[in-house]
């Protein structure tokens, strides 16, 4: 077992449409290593190639940097994850409504 510490993000703030939610990066995560351990993904190229995307773009998802919703909703689907079980929508947003 290693142990370190990580400055991987656990939540960020992202925008879809204008408008922002929090996305909390740790269940996807977890979700990564439950898939790796059921057998269904052996890796992170496993996941781009599932999704139809490319490593890099897995690695931005997952360091919390900006990736489409059409990406976004794809890495969930992959990691058997709904949009809101990560996604939740941010105060500014919820009081401008």
């Amino acid at each position: 077992m290693t142990v370190k510490v990580d400055a991987r993000p656990r939540r960020v703030v992202v925008s879809y449409r204008g408008v922002p939610y929090t996305l909390d990066l740790m269940p996807c995560r977890r979700a990564l290593v439950d898939r790796q351990v059921a057998g269904e993904l052996d890796s992170m190229d496993g996941l781009a190639r599932t999704v139809g995307i490319s490593r890099s773009t897995v690695s931005r998802f997952f360091a919390g940097r900006a990736t489409s919703l059409k990406v976004t909703l794809g890495v969930l689907a992959a990691l058997r994850l709904r949009f809101e079980d990560v996604a939740t929508p941010r105060p500014e947003a919820v009081d401008a409504a």
